[in-house]
């Protein structure tokens, strides 16, 4: 866990912790955290763990589950299991949504609370094909955050003074920018991103009544244009944060969008979507979703030349400067929403 990250949602941890303290065997009470990749599902739930002591226990899926013994251990867990990654309950393939069904079956009857995290576009898919948000009546999405939130989990990371230097050229104040708001789906449970202007007119009061706007500090300067790039998402920030401090030092230049350019063929977009919801998958994994009608190799090269993913020992996961790029893409596709 980063520092600082374990307080970037406090609303949503007043929700959870209420969920905890409504808690009864009688009526158990389930719950879904949902976010997108990278943005701090892992260390939000985790923050719990240290206030409930051997009431509450955390159970990571850190891959692909093959069979149902993780019930077992939930079975011999304690009164309030936190399981991440529920993604890795189900893939998309004929057979492959027998451990989710499983879960499912577990949950209803459990008198056990289930605190559960999911990928977003994971659960948005459940939502459709399980109706998956009946079983968990509490249902927390992670927002976006704003620059001063992503600034201060940053900098809570250093000891040391950094310094950040403006060099380059003097911005030019924007009226009107477009960003997203996320809402809650009725029926179901899902959650979806829309459009959302988001209007600064600091500037125009500043030209109407005379006065000269104020000069960004080059340090706020630096988080909006990350914020920017990131989307909001803490993890995507962390990566171009650490790709541009060089010996404590950050130049406002340096903060360029890493996102690469795509176009996918259909099967690409597909293997594109699989990897994003799974948000890390072995290439064995991804095979038995894909076969016998798609070879997911040349793909898979062609994704990694174009800057779209990486694979390594853990598995094939999209790069975090790539992940508004892809998001954006699969949503064009209509196979994210």
């Amino acid at each position: 866990m980063e520092a600082g990250d374990a307080t970037l949602f406090p609303e949503e941890q007043v929700r959870l912790e209420e969920a905890i303290a409504s808690f009864s065997p009688a009526e158990p009470s389930h719950v879904a955290v949902v976010s997108e990749y990278l943005a701090g599902r892992t260390p939000f739930v985790q923050a719990l763990i240290p206030g409930y002591g051997d009431r509450i226990a955390f159970m990571p899926l850190y891959s692909v589950a093959y069979d149902t013994g993780f019930l077992d251990d939930i079975r011999r867990g304690p009164e309030i299991i936190v399981l991440g990654d529920c993604q890795n309950l189900f893939l998309r393939r004929i057979g492959g949504f027998e451990n989710l069904d499983a879960f499912l079956a577990f949950a209803a009857r459990t008198d056990r609370m289930l605190i559960t995290t999911w990928n977003i576009h994971a659960w948005n898919y459940l939502v459709q094909a399980r109706s998956i948000g009946a079983y968990f009546p509490v249902q927390i999405a992670l927002p976006r955050l704003g620059a001063g939130a992503i600034k201060k989990a940053i900098l809570s990371g250093y000891s040391r003074e950094i310094r950040f230097v403006e060099d380059a050229p003097t911005r030019t104040p924007v009226l009107l920018s477009l960003g997203e708001k996320e809402f809650t789906l009725p029926f179901g449970g899902g959650t979806t991103a829309v459009p959302w202007p988001d209007i600064n007119l600091a500037p125009l009061r500043a030209r109407l009544s005379g006065k000269k706007e104020e000069k960004v500090a080059v340090e706020d300067l630096v988080f909006e244009r990350l914020v920017q790039i990131a989307r909001g998402n803490i993890g995507v920030a962390r990566a171009v944060w650490e790709r541009c401090v060089d010996r404590d030092e950050v130049r406002v230049s340096t903060i360029l969008d890493p996102s690469p350019d795509i176009k996918l063929t259909v099967d690409e977009s597909f293997i594109l979507l699989i990897i994003l919801s799974m948000e890390q998958i072995a290439r064995s994994d991804l095979a038995r979703v894909l076969e016998p009608e798609i070879d997911p190799a040349p793909s898979l090269f062609r994704m990694k030349s174009l800057g779209i993913i990486s694979e390594d020992r853990q598995g094939i996961a999209v790069l975090p400067g790539a992940l508004g790029t892809a998001t954006d893409h699969l949503k064009k596709m209509r196979m994210v929403w």
